[in-house]
C-alpha cells in the first residue's frame, strides 16, 4: 500500500489579492440553531444541510465550523459551534435561482477572513450546453447576509467557465482559480488547433468587492478535473491540476507564484502516460507543510501507472519523488484528499467493495516516509460525496456527506475508534514487513479462534499507550473467508490502529516460509531486537517480559 485538501495561506511574503477558483453568492438571514438529524432529511421544499448537495466545509480562527451547500437553485451558508451536531438556520445566498453546479469536482467553496468576512465561489450553468459562469458572493457581518453574487470571469461569453477554487492568505487577500475555454474558443474562429481548456485566476486586494482582470496560467488543461489550491510559506499559491501533454496524454502538473502577477512554468508532477480523450473527473489534491513541502495525491489510468499515488517535493515543485501506490486497485480507489496537522499527514480516499462504500486513511510523518497501516474511517451503504480533509489547530477531521447518514464531521486523532483493514499475507509478506522496519520491533500471530490470543492483542493495546514507540505488527492466522470477523476483533480490542496482515495463501506453506521450527501454535511472537538478533515465544507472554524487552531495545525516542 502507499499513500492525497487544500490548505489555506500562510503568514508572511508577497501580497496576494484575493484569488478566486469559483465562487458563490449568498443573500438572507441568520437564524436560530437549528437540529440537524443526522440521517434524516428534511420536508421536501425546506432547506437542510442533511439533504444538500457537495457541501464544502472550514473552520474559522475561534473554530467554528462553516458550511456551504447546494439546495435546489439556491447557495447556502450556515455553522455549527458544536463540531457540526447542531447547525444554525441555513442563510441563502443567491436570491435569484441559478442552475447551480452539484459535480463533487467543481463543488462551491467557502473561507472566512482573519476580519470575520466569509466568501463564498461556486460555478452556475447557463442555457447553453457546456458552458457556464464562476460567481463569488461575501458577507461582512457574520454570515447574516450575503452580497448580491457577481460573475468573476470577464468574459461573458456563453462558453464554458468552470471548476472554481477559493483560497485566502493570512493578509485575508482572495485567489480564485478555473477552467476556462475562452481559448479554445477564439482558436476556433480561426481554424486553429486547441486541445481542452485553459487555466485561468483572479483576486482580489479589497476584502472581495471586486476582482483584477483575469489572467492565463496554462493553455491546454483538462476540461473536467478538480484543481489542487494551497498557499505556500510566502502567502502565495500553488496549484495542481490535470494538464494535457502532446497527443491527449492527460498527467498532472503544478506551479508557484514568485508574486501576484507572475508564477513559474509548469512542473510535471510524474509521467503516468494516461492518454486518452476523455473526461477523467478526478483531481488532484494539494498541501503544504511547515517546512514548505509540497504534497500532493492524484489518480491516473496510464500506461506507466493504475490508481492512486503520492508523491512530494522539497524544491517548489521542480522535482517530485517517485509516485508511492495506494489503495485497493480492485476496490476502485477514489478521489483522494490531503491535509497536514501537528506535524504530521493524513491521506484519505474512497473506496467500494461491491455493497458499501469506505473512507481509508493512512497518517505519516510530516516528510511522507513513514506511513501506517490503512485504516477504515467511514462507510456507507448508499450514495456518498467525495472525502474532504479539514484541519483546526493540530486536530484533523474528515468531512463527508452521505445519503443515507447526512453530514458527518469525523475527528481524526482518536485511531482506536477506526478499522484497520488486513492486508494480504502471502509468500514474500514476511520480507516486506521486515524491509519496512526501521526500529526495532514486534511480530504477533494470533487467530480469532485463540482464547489466549485475545488477552494478549489486550496487553498490546495497554502497552502501546504506556511506550508510543513500540511497534507491533499483528498477523492473522485466519482463512480470508473471516476477514470481516479479524476486523470486528481488533476494533473490539483497541488494536485496529496496529498494522495488520492476515493470510491469504496455505497457513502450511507460509509457516514453513515464516519459520520451519514453529508447528502452528499460537499466539506466537517475534522480537526483532536492534542488535539485529531474533527471539521466538510460543504461548502467552507476560507483560514484564516485554516490557524487559522494550527496555532494552528501545530507549526513549527524541522529538523529531
Amino acid at each position: 500500500m502507499a499513500i492525497r485538501c487544500a490548505r489555506y495561506w500562510k503568514r508572511g511574503g508577497t501580497a496576494l489579492g484575493i484569488f478566486i477558483l469559483g465562487l458563490a453568492s449568498f443573500s438572507a438571514v441568520a437564524g436560530d440553531t437549528l437540529k440537524q438529524h443526522k440521517g434524516h432529511a428534511a420536508p421536501e421544499g425546506s432547506p437542510s444541510l442533511e439533504s444538500a448537495s457537495v457541501p464544502t466545509t472550514t473552520f474559522d480562527a475561534n473554530g467554528r465550523l462553516w458550511a456551504v451547500w447546494v439546495f435546489g437553485k439556491h447557495l447556502y451558508v450556515n455553522h455549527s459551534d458544536d463540531l457540526g451536531e447542531n447547525f444554525s438556520k441555513p442563510v441563502k445566498v443567491n436570491t435569484k435561482p441559478e442552475k447551480l453546479s452539484t459535480n463533487p469536482e467543481a463543488r462551491p467553496h467557502i473561507v472566512v477572513a482573519n476580519n470575520g468576512n466569509i466568501y463564498v465561489s461556486y460555478a452556475i450553468k447557463l442555457k447553453k450546453r457546456f458552458s457556464g459562469h464562476v460567481k463569488f458572493s461575501r458577507s461582512t457581518d457574520g454570515g447574516k447576509n450575503f452580497s448580491t453574487p457577481i460573475i468573476v470571469n470577464d468574459n461573458r461569453e456563453m462558453i464554458g467557465h468552470s471548476f472554481p477554487t477559493l483560497s485566502i492568505n493570512s493578509k485575508d487577500q482572495l485567489f480564485i482559480a478555473w477552467l476556462d475555454s475562452r481559448d479554445r474558443v477564439a482558436a476556433k474562429k480561426i481554424d486553429k488547433a486547441y486541445n481542452g481548456s485553459a487555466l485561468y485566476y483572479a483576486i482580489s486586494n479589497n476584502d472581495g468587492v471586486s476582482f483584477e482582470s483575469n489572467k492565463k496560467i496554462a493553455d491546454t488543461t483538462c476540461q473536467c478535473c478538480r484543481l489542487g489550491v494551497a498557499i505556500d510559506n510566502n502567502d502565495l499559491p500553488v496549484v495542481t491540476w490535470r494538464h494535457i501533454y502532446g497527443d491527449n496524454i492527460r498527467d498532472q502538473a503544478i506551479v508557484h507564484f514568485t508574486d501576484n502577477d507572475t508564477f513559474t512554468a509548469p512542473y510535471r508532477i510524474s509521467e503516468d502516460q494516461w492518454k486518452i480523450e476523455a473526461c477523467p473527473h478526478h483531481g488532484s489534491t494539494l498541501v503544504i507543510d511547515d517546512n514548505g513541502s509540497y504534497h500532493t495525491a492524484w489518480f491516473t489510468n496510464g500506461a506507466a501507472r493504475q490508481g492512486l499515488f503520492y508523491a512530494n517535493s522539497d524544491n517548489q515543485g521542480q522535482q517530485f519523488t517517485t509516485p508511492l501506490p495506494f489503495g485497493d486497485l480492485d476496490a476502485q480507489p477514489k478521489h483522494p484528499s490531503l491535509a497536514t496537522a501537528g506535524g504530521k499527514l493524513y491521506l484519505a480516499w474512497k473506496e467500494f467493495d461491491g455493497q458499501q462504500s469506505h473512507i481509508r486513511l493512512m497518517q505519516a510523518d510530516d516528510r511522507g516516509t513513514q506511513w501506517q497501516a490503512v485504516q477504515t474511517i467511514a462507510s456507507t451503504t448508499d450514495e456518498s460525496d467525495h472525502p474532504l480533509l479539514i484541519t483546526h489547530g493540530e486536530t484533523p477531521y474528515l468531512s463527508w456527506h452521505t445519503k443515507a447518514e447526512g453530514y458527518r464531521l469525523i475527528p481524526l486523532t482518536t485511531p482506536e475508534r477506526f478499522t484497520s483493514v488486513p492486508q494480504a499475507f502471502i509468500s514474500g509478506s514476511m520480507a516486506q514487513i521486515t524491509s519496512a522496519q526501521k526500529r526495532p520491533y514486534i511480530v504477533n500471530f494470533w487467530s480469532i479462534d485463540c482464547p489466549p490470543c485475545y488477552k494478549e492483542l489486550k496487553m498490546w493495546r495497554e502497552l502501546g499507550r504506556r511506550y508510543p514507540e513500540l511497534k507491533v505488527v499483528l498477523i492473522s492466522t485466519d482463512a480470508v473467508e473471516f476477514k470481516d470477523e479479524v476486523t470486528q476483533v481488533t476494533a473490539e480490542l483497541g488494536v485496529s490502529h496496529l498494522e495488520s496482515w492476515q493470510f491469504a495463501d496455505s497457513a502450511e506453506r507460509l509457516r514453513f516460509e515464516i519459520d520451519r521450527r514453529w508447528f502452528g501454535e499460537l499466539p506466537r511472537t517475534y522480537f526483532y531486537g536492534h542488535s539485529g538478533n531474533t527471539e521466538a515465544i510460543s504461548g502467552l507472554l507476560s507483560p514484564d517480559v516485554v516490557e524487559q524487552w522494550i527496555k532494552q531495545n528501545l530507549p526513549p525516542q527524541k522529538d523529531d
